[in-house]
């Protein structure tokens, strides 16, 4: 009974999970939407993909309600169905895969590098002859080359689709991400620089490409479930600091509900409304990030492995990524964050191993097991260094 006890206790964490930065104008959106009965159809899509589309500097965007939506709607509206290839990272969300198969394309997987990005090789390594477009995708904030990327692709007639769903307001040389190649997506969610429950836009240069996405088919989402969903993010996410240990024992009282099954369709009004009072503080967001990262980087002092993150005011950080040495475990470490209050995860899965052998790429398969994550929304209590020399030697030992 102890031990439950004190397991139940840990799971309040100090430094929960990608808390969202959601205040008084998300709340006033929130009930807005609700009390006018207008959390599905309103004007805040519509001002939102404005907002964005006047930001980035490009000429059309569109609002969807999912960065997955937006990826299938503008593959499709640049012509890629089945018989196509789409290259895309490995080390990525399964929902940028779901929205390839989604279309129809095959998934092609291309290899990264220390910045856990792909790069202008390892994307020329994975063209095939049948290769109508390259995905990429700026993970955790870090910018990838897709300026050089698009500067060999456009000449070979492959479409280049500029995924900024984590690093919106990141700058290369110059241009905000987003804006390179094709189209772009821009989307919300946990741990990203719009921390939305959902909702992502599709942008363009392209009229033509966008006069095709505007006619793509949509579903809809009811009523219901978008309520629902922003509900619960306001009490699992947003208070995740408080009702975690309470989500887990409900979740295994229910044996986890089933969530709604994904629809293509329109941004909800609520969410739209949700993004623009997170747009609004994009900058104020990204310098307490900062700040609560530079906190956690010097209470992380001396745990074992590299920080890759970037800290610097033009970069946008949404968590803490630190490459751990081979020979510590990953589980390890989050077991002992855990114990000093910081919610750590690993990094993705690598997406190809299901497909190809997995030393088909052999950086993503080196880098992906020793990948830790840490958020950085929540500033971390004034305590003394998280990790000592002993912690160090002991975590190398469990490896």
């Amino acid at each position: 009974m102890i031990g439950k006890i004190a397991r139940f206790r840990q799971k309040f964490y100090a430094v929960p999970w990608c808390v969202p930065a959601w205040g008084r104008a998300e709340f006033g959106a929130t009930a807005k939407a609700i009390v006018t009965g207008r959390a599905v159809r309103g004007t805040a899509p519509g001002r939102f993909a404005a907002a964005v589309r006047d930001y980035l500097g490009v000429a059309y965007a569109l609002p969807l309600n999912r960065g997955r939506t937006a990826i299938e709607v503008g593959l499709r509206a640049m012509g890629i169905g089945p018989g196509d290839d789409v290259v895309l990272p490995s080390f990525i969300c399964r929902s940028v895969l779901e929205a390839v198969q989604g279309a129809g394309a095959n998934p092609v997987f291309a290899d990264i590098d220390e910045t856990l990005n792909v790069t202008v090789t390892s994307v020329e390594a994975a063209l095939t002859p049948k290769t109508k477009c390259v995905i990429v995708a700026h993970l955790f904030g870090t910018a990838a080359p897709v300026d050089e990327i698009a500067a060999r692709m456009t000449p070979r007639g492959i479409a280049v689709m500029d995924d900024a769903a984590q690093a919106l307001g990141v700058r290369l040389r110059g241009r905000l991400v987003g804006s390179f190649g094709t189209c772009g997506i821009v989307c919300c969610g946990p741990g990203k620089p719009l921390a939305g429950a959902a909702g992502g836009v599709l942008v363009t240069n392209d009229k033509q490409v966008y006069d095709r996405a505007a006619a793509v088919p949509l579903g809809a989402e009811g009523g219901r479930d978008v309520r629902r969903r922003v509900r619960d993010f306001w009490v699992w996410r947003r208070f995740r600091r408080y009702t975690l240990p309470f989500k887990i024992m409900l979740d295994r009282a229910r044996r986890l509900r089933t969530e709604p099954a994904h629809v293509n369709a329109p941004m909800s009004n609520l969410d739209g409304a949700v993004a623009l009072a997170q747009f609004a503080s994009i900058e104020g967001h990204a310098a307490a990030r900062r700040r609560n990262a530079q906190l956690l980087v010097d209470r992380l002092a001396s745990l074992p492995g590299a920080m890759i993150t970037d800290l610097a005011p033009t970069a946008m950080a949404v968590k803490l990524i630190y490459l751990l040495p081979d020979g510590t475990s990953v589980d390890a470490v989050i077991d002992s964050l855990a114990s000093h209050g910081i919610e750590a995860q690993g990094g993705y899965g690598p997406l190809h191993a299901e497909h190809s052998p997995e030393g088909s790429l052999p950086v993503t398969a080196a880098l992906w097991r020793r990948v830790l994550c840490v958020p950085v929304e929540t500033k971390p209590p004034a305590r003394d260094s998280v990790f000592g020399v002993r912690d160090s030697g002991r975590l190398r030992s469990q490896a």
